[in-house]
């Protein structure tokens, strides 16, 4: 699945409400967080060379706005502006006919997303369309920045029985995990049963599964630098704490741990398996 992220060039146009840039400070900021987001998953936001004659200001363009001073605003929104077109090609970017449009704009704008949870959830809301477990699997990790998952977690993705059925549902644990298992890690680490309570009043059942553990260590990649050159490590860790699908009794699930001091950095959420009981 491919991306084609495009700023949406009439959302920089003032209005009666914003009449120049000035007012507009922490919409740049969440503009430049979401540039941040598409630069750490190597993507980039299209922009239309058209956006120079967009009037900021009444009678100020952007081009006069960032690189004249001209109009209200500081000196530091100009500086992210100017990264922020810098670090994306003006002009038409060619993207493939299957590609999926986000269109993100500069503050509130129909149909489109101003700021990173918006994004994200955009993205999120892509993935759980795509019926191919490969692409899902491929498209994966661009959705959950603070996640690690499984060399081989594709393998048992396979055998999900009717995959597209329950994506919504996947996708939906998957950023349950990412988004908040690490924060109560912190906070319950002392009583892990207390941050699996407060999973399992958002999700169906989250439980651990003493029975089973050597049953559910899983592979996962991590990098080092070994004599000044940057190498691959496989490591193996046990995923036993697993949120439930579907129901308490089901044979979907999702196995993790909270976090890992080498996989992650330990400020990922690692991921060992997404269906069946592996024994």
């Amino acid at each position: 699945m491919q991306i084609n992220n495009k700023l949406i060039g009439e959302s920089l146009a003032f209005t009666p409400d914003k009449k120049n840039m000035l007012v507009r400070t922490e919409e740049i900021g969440d503009l430049t967080e979401i540039d941040a987001y598409c630069a750490d998953i190597k993507e980039y936001i299209t922009i239309d060379d058209t956006i120079w004659d967009q009037e900021v200001e009444e009678g100020i363009l952007l081009s006069e706005w960032m690189y004249s001073g001209s109009g209200e605003g500081s000196e530091d929104d100009r500086a992210r502006m100017q990264e922020f077109i810098n670090r994306n090609s003006v002009g038409t970017r060619v993207s493939p006919a299957d590609a999926k449009e986000v269109k993100v704009s500069l503050g509130e704008y129909e149909d489109a997303v101003d700021n990173e949870r918006q994004y994200i959830q955009k993205r999120r809301d892509i993935l759980a369309s795509i019926s191919s477990v490969e692409e899902y699997r491929e498209f994966m990790d661009s959705c959950f920045r603070n996640s690690c998952f499984a060399d081989n977690i594709l393998s048992e993705m396979k055998n999900i029985e009717k995959f597209s059925s329950h994506t919504q549902e996947i996708t939906d644990c998957l950023g349950l995990l990412n988004d908040e298992a690490l924060k109560l890690y912190e906070e319950h680490r002392d009583n892990l049963k207390e941050a699996m309570a407060i999973l399992t009043a958002k999700q169906i059942e989250c439980s651990p599964d003493h029975a089973h553990r050597d049953s559910l260590i899983f592979p996962f990649t991590y990098y080092e630098e070994i004599e000044g050159e940057k190498c691959s490590v496989q490591k193996e860790i046990m995923c036993e704490p697993h949120l439930k699908l579907i129901n308490k009794h089901s044979n979907l699930r999702i196995y993790f741990y909270w976090k890992d001091d080498q996989v992650g950095e330990g400020r990922k959420v690692l991921v060992g398996r997404i269906g069946r009981h592996p024994y």
